[in-house]
């Protein structure tokens, strides 16, 4: 993020790479799910509906007081679950199948709901007939999350040996995630630097609204974990842990683009969270240890 923010004149030209590091972040990363994991619940649809029923009661409640915060915290609230998710999911001691399934759930979701709910309630495409701007966002965030995850299931079933040689690539889709991020924190800095001084204050209300969705996602998903799974890890960051490079892309590409600021905010704020969370489970594994 320092990167990206810092060397932004450098990194913010090369933003049309963004949409393949995300195909390729995704296809490496469907690689590692089997089709015969996939277990869908009524947890799932029920976590899946709470984020639809944010995203829109979100952008209703902030519409009157500022439409670009509404945005901001409506792709906050929409955005599918991390691919990393299920890897925090595993690292405090819950349901990695459980969370790839609401990797897959939501990434699916967003390609068909996405392009109807964006064309719905955003302003940015306000003089474009509706189904233009449908078909519009369709073409582009469709292709994006199908089909790397027809790709990766194609490799799985035709070729166990390319399967297996991609699986050894050492954190693929990390390092992809690491550099797309670089560049699209600069893409965001770009937007904002070109932005007027007094848009000083609805960038601290983006940060803020950020905070907010992301304080209640993974209070929301610890309580519905604690009730439905019996831990509080599992749906807690399934639906508080968010892909926000997919975020800050379709809000700079189909949005305002200076909406951006709410989902690039929630990288800090998820990543402060996660960082807290492992430090207090490790810390207690390490005290049951050595008993």
């Amino acid at each position: 993020m320092i990167v990206g923010v810092t060397a932004w004149p450098l990194l913010s030209p090369w933003s049309f790479l963004i949409p393949y590091m995300i195909f390729l972040m995704l296809f490496f990363t469907f690689l590692k799910i089997s089709p015969r994991d996939m277990h869908f619940s009524r947890l799932h649809l029920l976590m899946a509906a709470i984020q639809l029923a944010l995203a829109i009661g979100g952008f209703y409640a902030l519409r009157w007081f500022d439409p670009i915060v509404a945005e901001g915290v409506m792709i906050c609230f929409i955005c599918p679950a991390a691919t990393a998710s299920s890897v925090i999911i595993g690292m405090l001691g819950g349901s990695i199948a459980f969370g790839a399934t609401y990797v897959l759930l939501t990434h699916m979701g967003i390609a068909v709901l996405g392009p109807l709910l964006f064309s719905s309630l955003s302003t940015a495409h306000a003089d474009i007939p509706f189904w233009t701007s449908v078909g519009h966002i369709l073409i582009g965030v469709l292709p994006l999350v199908v089909l790397p995850l027809l790709s990766a299931w194609v490799v799985r079933f035709t070729s166990t040996r390319l399967h297996n040689r991609l699986l050894q690539i050492p954190q693929m889709a990390f390092w992809l995630w690491v550099v797309s991020l670089c560049i699209i924190m600069a893409k965001t800095t770009g937007y904002v630097v070109a932005q007027e001084a007094d848009t000083i204050r609805l960038e601290l209300l983006l940060a803020l609204g950020g905070l907010v969705s992301c304080s209640i996602q993974f209070a929301l998903g610890k309580w519905l974990s604690k009730r439905y799974l019996q831990e509080s890890v599992t749906a807690g960051q399934a639906l508080g842990q968010k892909n926000t490079s997919l975020a800050i892309w379709i809000s700079l590409a189909y949005l305002n683009p200076i909406s951006s600021i709410a989902p690039a905010s929630y990288v800090v704020w998820q990543n402060s969270f996660n960082s807290i969370q492992l430090w207090l489970h490790n810390k207690k594994k390490t005290i049951i240890d050595r008993r």
